[in-house]
């Protein structure tokens, strides 16, 4: 067969697919070849091409025999012996009748026909000597496994005559021009691959003979596990590199009995299925790795173990450090006692890795030489080189981008014989005089024809044009694409929003990303970003004193938010929000780190909250110079966050968010420094606190908007005490609803009269959502800010523990170690309000007395029994509901 036939025959994204390898849509994956973090291989499918674009990696650019050669690391004569093997060997002939085509569609065909050969395969095992001496010497008993071996004559036997063509349909024969039929995996151990069903669905064959290049034979459509799909129950995973390795574990009893074993598919073998398999397993608390202990397998394990903590973070992950160079089956060959691989799993060590988290920032690409004109050489920007055979042309600085109606060029002009010195001329390609002018200076000095150079000049001009425009569309900003999760992690997302008590598990989660306490603040700042997908998002305020940790727990936060659904601002000026494009904010959360940055800014940012919406008219020129009015709109809703140690000077704001007061204890301070110390000390497991931040990242994709309907909207009020009812109420409900649409995967999804889905609100949701938000209320209910609330509450407690009834200013500031002028501020704001009453004059310190110690005790306690009782209808209602 010629090289040309064979290239034709056999394409590229087949030899991809053989090796396990899946391009995204469009045709890039991650380079084998190299450590490659970001897709950086392109498939060129037309040309059945690939080139791979890494300064990093060696592979450059190739055909179908070259791919095979550097996954094989193989020569080129090893490389298409092997590409003949993938199509069978033969061209077909077309005087050879195609056989009846017959779509694999039927699973259950599929299923009956792979068992009924599997059947044979297995009899045939024990009947060929040189299949048993292969097992035998690999160290496997062929008794203990479900195998068999393909002779490459069951098609021949006149018994079997009825399967030709059900093996022919499946890839089990191939038609051979000169008759006959090539056959699948001859010469081969096969063992079955199962579905989760434990039903065989596809075969693997492994040669008995070959040991080099074509060893390894998958059927098309491979699918299927082996030895099949892990127990529901299984607690410990065992992963192998190849299917001899799982088989050679899954031979020892005392393994068996203790591990469950599943078997890769090859160092690049982790697939979507084997993802969808692992993540199910409820019961599972460790991964262990027992990969081949070469360089493929040792970076293959530190991918895997990265793929798979974003799907399981609470699992732990451990490898078996096998001697160098071997595999689990070569140790069971060497050592007279098989017992030494379970001595070795024994002896497995902890997995550590770094996970990290793909920049957005996309790798810097160089500009290739223009497909456009061949002769325009583009490597260098600013020095562009254009071939004109007998002249050389050198566009000196390049040309500008500015400017469309010019094209101004500095060109130095050579004669490729070099008989004359080079001509340089600057001018504008197009100015017709100064174009004659050029003509006739290269015609005189070189002696050439004047159409000619006219020709020249043009060609010039057009390849120039070409590669302006070129260089204009790179420049021009393309829409964000949003990552798409794998259908293993956006299973893994699912399941994670089904389990039971879902808020705890998650606030548990949040905690394990590297957030320090603040377990209600973390929380309920984690519902609010959920919310921005909403109709209706909630916002939400930090509130802390300077150096309290308020920034820090928005930012850790919005962490587990993914990047391209979130907008950071640091500074905002006034117009800023305007020049954002129409659609470009909607269902983004906005960070704002400081208030004091956007104060310019707060109004439009009150409108996006409140109206969902802004817009504003401009006055601008058209192209005739006449003024005219254009309306700029901005599209909303948006979800903000921002935080600000004054809340009073920014109470409109306010009013439309949930303040989050940053706990500012010693307790909480004490927990800080200990996490503090751990990661100085190298204790922080950042693996596992990225793979969570991974998950969560998930779980906020999977989330999709929907209509939350409250049917016990009409039984809940505020209570009395509330200041502000009216907005308050309104966060209430939309929290509520937070709560449910985070639900939405354990909640019935209903339509209304109109068609429309939506989801109820459950009693429990308003549970929560009163749980989370008691202090929340507590504090709209407070008349007096957080701030002088805690030093109240503090002064209380001093008070009481020493005993006293009165103080003075000096001996609080002492005690409590609080700035005088804050000081000053606290007790002047108390007196004011009546929580404090005073005595004394010039002549004797001024002291203070508490009106009423148990005053917010009693305000607590009577909004607490409020909300309760609201429950209690609501369960009552909910009830009733159920009867009827």
């Amino acid at each position: 067969m010629e090289i040309k036939e064979l290239k034709a025959r056999l394409s590229l994204a087949e030899v991809v697919a053989h090796y396990g390898l899946r391009p995204d849509k469009h045709q890039r994956l991650l380079c084998p070849f190299h450590d490659d973090k970001t897709p950086s291989l392109q498939l060129y499918p037309k040309t059945d091409t690939f080139c791979c674009f890494s300064t990093n990696c060696h592979a450059g650019t190739g055909d179908v025999i070259r791919f095979i050669e550097l996954m094989d690391k193989c020569s080129t004569h090893e490389a298409i012996i092997k590409a003949k093997s993938l199509i069978g060997g033969a061209l077909p002939q077309p005087a050879v009748p195609a056989a009846p085509a017959q779509p694999p569609t039927d699973p259950l065909e599929r299923e009956a026909v792979l068992n009924k050969v599997f059947s044979s395969f297995k009899k045939a095992l024990p009947a060929s000597r040189k299949a048993v001496d292969y097992l035998q010497g690999r160290g496997l008993d062929y008794k203990q496994h479900e195998c068999g071996y393909n002779s490459g004559g069951l098609h021949v036997e006149s018994k079997n005559h009825h399967l030709v063509t059900s093996m022919v349909t499946y890839g089990l024969l191939k038609p051979r021009a000169a008759g006959g039929y090539s056959v699948w995996a001859k010469d081969c151990v096969i063992f079955p691959l199962k579905d989760v069903q434990h039903k065989i669905v596809s075969l693997y064959g492994r040669s008995i003979f070959n040991n080099s290049d074509q060893r390894h034979f998958y059927m098309t459509g491979r699918t299927g596990l082996y030895p099949g799909y892990p127990a529901p129950a299984t607690t410990k995973l065992i992963l192998t590199e190849s299917i001899i390795d799982a088989a050679s574990l899954l031979q020892q009893p005392a393994i068996a009995a203790q591990y469950s074993v599943l078997a890769l598919y090859g160092t690049n073998g982790l697939t979507d299925e084997h993802q969808q398999a692992i993540i199910t397993l409820a019961a599972l608390d460790e991964m262990i790795f027992m990969l081949d202990a070469d360089e493929a397998g040792k970076a293959a394990t530190i991918k895997h173990a990265q793929t798979l903590s974003g799907l399981l973070p609470n699992v732990q992950f451990t490898h078996v450090p096998l001697p160098d160079g071997e595999d689990v089956n070569s140790v069971l060959q060497s050592h007279d006692d098989p017992q030494v691989l379970a001595d070795l799993i024994a002896q497995r060590q902890p997995l550590h890795f770094s996970f990290s988290i793909e920049s957005k920032t996309p790798s810097v690409i160089p500009i290739p030489v223009l497909q456009t004109n061949e002769r325009l050489n583009t490597a260098n920007p600013e020095l562009l080189v254009y071939d004109g055979v007998l002249l050389q042309v050198t566009v000196l600085g390049g040309v500008r981008l500015t400017g469309l109606d010019r094209l101004r060029v500095t060109l130095k002009v050579e004669h490729r014989q070099g008989m004359f010195l080079p001509v340089r001329h600057s001018l504008d390609l197009y100015n017709h005089g100064q174009v004659q002018q050029l003509v006739s200076l290269v015609t005189e000095t070189f002696d050439m024809n004047g159409q000619a150079v006219v020709t020249l000049v043009a060609q010039l001009t057009g390849a120039l044009e070409s590669y302006r425009a070129q260089r204009l569309e790179r420049l021009q900003a393309k829409p964000e694409s949003k990552p798409a999760l794998t259908p293993a992690q956006r299973q893994a997302a699912i399941q994670y929003l089904q389990q039971p008590h879902l808020l705890r598990r998650t606030s548990e989660d949040i905690g394990q990303s590297g957030i320090v306490g603040e377990e209600m603040n973390r929380l309920i700042a984690y519902l609010v970003y959920s919310s921005r997908r909403q109709a209706t998002p909630l916002h939400v305020m930090f509130l802390g004193a300077s150096g309290s940790g308020k920034t820090y727990l928005q930012e850790k936060v919005s962490e587990l938010i993914p990047a391209e659904e979130k907008i950071e601002i640091t500074q905002v000026t006034e117009n800023a929000f305007y020049y954002f494009r129409q659609d470009e904010l909607k269902h983004k959360l906005l960070l704002i780190e400081d208030l004091d940055g956007a104060e310019s800014a707060l109004y439009p940012l009150r409108e996006l909250q409140s109206k969902k919406r802004i817009s504003k008219t401009v006055t601008i020129k058209d192209t005739k110079g006449n003024l005219k009015t254009i309306t700029v709109v901005v599209e909303g809703p948006v979800s903000v966050s921002g935080c600000t140690t004054r809340e009073k000077l920014y109470e409109d704001n306010a009013n439309r968010c949930l303040l989050l007061y940053v706990d500012g204890s010693a307790e909480q301070d004490g927990r800080i420094m200990a996490y503090q110390t751990k990661l100085s000390a190298g204790q922080v497991d950042h693996g596992k606190e990225q793979a969570i931040k991974s998950l969560l990242r998930s779980v906020q994709q999977v989330l999709q908007p929907v209509r939350v309907v409250n049917p016990y909207a009409q039984h809940i009020t505020l209570p009395s005490e509330i200041f502000k009812p009216r907005r308050t109420m309104t966060l209430l409900l939309a929290f509520i609803e937070a709560v449910t649409f985070y639900h939405q995967y354990q909640r019935a999804q209903k339509k209304d009269g109109s068609g429309q889905p939506y989801i109820e609100t459950t009693p429990a949701d308003i549970t929560a959502a009163f749980h989370l938000l008691k202090e929340v209320l507590f504090s709209k209910g407070d008349e007096l800010a957080k701030a002088t609330r805690n030093f109240l509450e503090q002064l209380k407690a001093l008070l009481a523990v020493e005993g006293k009834d009165s103080f003075t200013a000096r001996e609080i500031r002492q005690q409590l170690r609080i700035a005088p002028a804050t000081l000053k501020r606290y007790l002047s704001e108390l007196e004011r309000y009546g929580y404090l009453k005073g005595s004394g004059n010039r002549y004797r310190h001024y002291e203070y007395t508490i009106a009423r110690a148990d005053e917010y005790e009693v305000l607590k306690s009577s909004i607490d029994s409020q909300l309760q009782a609201i429950l209690v209808k609501i369960k009552e209602r909910s009830g009733r509901s159920v009867v009827q």
